[in-house]
């Protein structure tokens, strides 16, 4: 998964604001997590969540 650079900034935007519910900032480090090359298991692991939520 490769993501642009505003892609990259509007998502840790979402990670860092404390606006955000955190569901959506969870679903944001999953979505950079992932694009960094890190595996499904890992992400996982990280951030506490089942297989099928990293799938979606």
């Amino acid at each position: 998964m490769e993501l642009t650079t505003d892609e990259q900034v509007e998502l840790r935007a979402l990670v860092n604001d404390r606006d955000v519910p955190a569901n959506v900032a969870t679903r944001a480090r999953i979505v950079l997590w992932r694009a960094e090359g890190r595996q499904k298991k890992d992400v996982t692991a990280l951030a506490g969540v089942s297989r099928p939520t990293v799938d979606l």
